[in-house]
């Protein structure tokens, strides 16, 4: 990873003679990874002068492992007089930080703390990270691999009887097991009815004959992340859900289809809306087509119809069409493809083109 092209290029996005990045309990660890490569707790001055981790004594020696190029500032008292300290010792007068990431408090105390002028952007650091370089997206494709391995191992344990629950702590376990760091985000596994509910969080309920079962799911390895759904049928489905899994295929591959730099995201969406609308679903889809992964499993760009974003050679997002039936369960069909001139490559290779009878 060239973390010092980054900063550079983020030096010249931005109109000020700093950027700050501060991560405390997790508020911005995708920018302090993505510029420095530390993973610990900490504020990172970029600037043209040369970058400055500023961080305490639980993350020095961890500092001391995972970067090299960039000069250490221990926390001897509480971190916003530190980050102010070095701003002042630097002579920096215009300070640019992120409104999306830092919190309104935190930037006020920076305010009083700090003689200079504090301009908030929106997230500069996520506009550069929307394009992954070579690393990052080999990181992904192994989090995808990953994430496939463990579930096709899951489904031969799959039984009628089993819990919504039990099936998302086995999933996790297979995961860790073969060497995630973590999930990248609350599994989703979701029976029956609870498939209709797109964020729905695994419960007590039992698998049935004849329901259907969805699978929302992604492994983290090396930081990053992977992102697919897959539904399964316990038993033979019914004619409604061959029915509605058909459409949602169709959707999906118009969807993948129309992935290509250049296209906008209203377009890529509208490729595999406009075709379940044309079945008659047009209300049972009621989220954006898709979004970028990385760092995060949710990041720009995004395929909606409110969508500003345009593809662009190199970016990763999701394609994740579905048909939500209240009552009585839904279908999504998630892949995550890379964008490229023509295209795009298909990260996701676990089996689809049929709903499959488990249990």
């Amino acid at each position: 990873m060239n973390y010092s092209k980054r900063r550079e290029a983020l030096i010249e996005k931005v109109d000020a003679d700093c950027f700050l990045v501060f991560n405390l309990e997790g508020s911005d660890f995708p920018s302090m990874y993505y510029l420095s490569g530390f993973s610990g707790e900490g504020a990172l001055l970029v600037s043209g002068k040369g970058p400055l981790l500023i961080t305490d004594s639980r993350y020095t020696e961890q500092a001391g492992r995972e970067i090299r190029d960039i000069p250490l500032r221990q926390v001897t008292g509480s971190y916003l007089d530190e980050i102010a300290g070095a701003i002042t010792d630097a002579g920096f007068s215009r300070i640019a930080l992120s409104g999306a990431r830092m919190s309104c408090s935190v930037v006020n105390k920076l305010r009083e703390k700090c003689d200079c002028e504090i301009v908030i952007t929106e997230d500069p650091v996520s506009d550069l990270r929307r394009i992954k370089e070579r690393e990052e997206i080999t990181r992904i494709r192994a989090a995808v691999e990953l994430t496939e391995e463990s579930l096709d191992e899951l489904v031969g344990e799959i039984r009628v009887g089993m819990s919504e629950r039990e099936l998302a702590l086995r999933l996790e376990f297979i995961m860790r097991e073969k060497g995630a760091e973590q999930v990248a985000f609350d599994l989703i596994v979701a029976a029956g009815e609870n498939a209709a509910l797109p964020h729905y969080q695994p419960g007590d309920r039992l698998l049935k004959h004849g329901d259907l079962l969805l699978f929302d799911i992604g492994a983290k390895l090396d930081r990053y992340c992977a992102d697919m759904t897959r539904v399964f049928s316990v038993g033979k489905p019914s004619g409604e859900a061959q029915d509605i899994y058909d459409i949602v295929l169709a959707a999906n591959k118009a969807g993948i289809s129309a992935v290509s730099n250049g296209k906008s995201g209203k377009e890529v969406d509208a490729a595999a809306r406009d075709l379940i609308a044309s079945a008659g679903h047009s209300e049972h889809f009621q989220h954006g087509l898709g979004h970028g992964v990385g760092l995060e499993v949710h990041e720009g760009p995004r395929l909606s119809p409110m969508s500003t974003d345009t593809l662009q050679t190199g970016m990763t997002v999701t394609v994740e069409p579905g048909i939500y039936l209240p009552g009585f369960g839904g279908v999504r069909i998630e892949d995550l493809t890379v964008v490229t001139e023509d295209g795009c490559e298909v990260l996701t290779t676990f089996p689809k083109d049929e709903l499959v009878q488990i249990g």
